[in-house]
């Protein structure tokens, strides 16, 4: 068995997957399907969905609210322990922990076919770090350790996943849950990505450390979303994102200022280097280049609709993997570019 071609398409299955959880997520997210199964990794105690509540005890509403209780105080015992205990308490003291679930089959599902995601993005990591593990010896350390990392990572994330769960869409968590993705795709990404700027593209290379800082920045304005969508989650069940027909600038506070400023930043630096290339680069990475301004305009609108039509599920969607999408495309060239042969003659 070639185990270089296995970890190569495991990786970009893996990568693939990780994308297409997003996705999931998002349709999670946007219809309010993220308790559908309120137990973890069962759903109602099954390996499949139940079709309506019949199927179910007559007090499993207060059953399954039980045993959140339970796994949230061993959670928050944890989160003491480790010295966060402000988080601790809000955690047991959040209402939400004791609101029971009402069953829902297409919630259910929807929660369900998110978890298959997962189960099969975990799968395709496995095989990618046991073919890792096989070409150990024919890769770098740092390709090797971030393949690893890469895997723990995941694993990380799914235990996550079952503490979103066992906390009820605990807002800090579900934040935590979102950007462990991001760390899961670029430590795959490092480990697999091959490719790097040759002769006739070395035009880019006096812009490294502004491709770094994009990434970076990217990740910022990830931050500020999360917190964003925290805030507008909490206007939208008081009735206060809009002051009649008006969106609500002062209960979104400074979180949506900077969480905007940052969108508009990145839109204009992401101009600067397609203008001043324009004629230096061959058309692969031209694209590319063309592609983080197309994408991140697509963002801002999909940002604006989220806000104005109070949260439409295609617009939460693109939100979320588009926002993805940037981080990987410019992480990619990054990588590229640090990739690049050190004794290339310099510009």
């Amino acid at each position: 068995m070639n185990y270089i071609k296995l970890n190569r398409r495991s990786g970009l299955l893996t990568l693939s997957s990780v994308f297409l959880l997003l996705i999931a997520g998002g349709v999670v997210r946007s219809t309010g399907s993220g308790m559908g199964c309120p137990d973890w990794p069962k759903c109602y105690g099954a390996y499949f969905p139940p079709v309506c509540a019949c199927e179910l005890p007559g007090n499993y509403q207060e059953l399954y609210v039980q045993k959140r209780i339970q796994k949230a105080k061993r959670f928050a015992k944890v989160l003491s322990n480790l010295g966060f205990k402000t988080q601790s308490e809000a955690l047991l003291n959040d209402p939400n922990l004791l609101k029971p679930e009402v069953f829902n089959p297409l919630k259910a599902w929807t929660e369900y076919i998110n978890r298959l995601i997962g189960v099969l993005s975990g799968l395709f990591s496995l095989v990618f770090f046991l073919s890792l593990l096989r070409i150990r010896r024919y890769v770098s350390r740092f390709k090797f350790w971030c393949g690893t990392l890469g895997f723990v990572m995941m694993l990380f994330n799914a235990w996550l996943g079952s503490i979103v769960v066992a906390t009820n869409l605990f807002p800090i968590i579900i934040s935590i849950h979102y950007l462990a993705t991001y760390a899961v795709l670029a430590l795959i990404m490092f480990s697999l990505v091959n490719s790097r700027i040759d002769e006739k593209n070395r035009s880019i290379m006096p812009y490294k450390w502004y491709f770094i800082g994009f990434v970076f920045l990217s990740l910022l304005q990830v931050v500020y979303g999360t917190q964003l969508r925290e805030v507008s989650d909490i206007a939208v069940e008081r009735n206060l994102l809009f002051i009649g027909n008006d969106l609500n600038f002062d209960f979104l506070g400074q979180i949506f200022k900077t969480h905007w400023i940052l969108a508009m930043a990145l839109i204009v630096l992401s101009l600067v280097p397609l203008y001043l290339l324009r004629k230096k680069l061959e058309k692969k990475w031209m694209r590319l280049l063309s592609s983080i301004t197309a994408v991140l305009l697509i963002q801002y609108i999909s940002g604006v609709l989220n806000l104005r039509y109070n949260f439409p599920l295609y617009a939460q969607v693109s939100h979320i993997f588009f926002a993805g999408l940037i981080f990987g495309i410019t992480l990619y060239i990054c990588i590229a570019i640090l990739r690049a042969p050190k004794n290339s003659p310099k510009i």
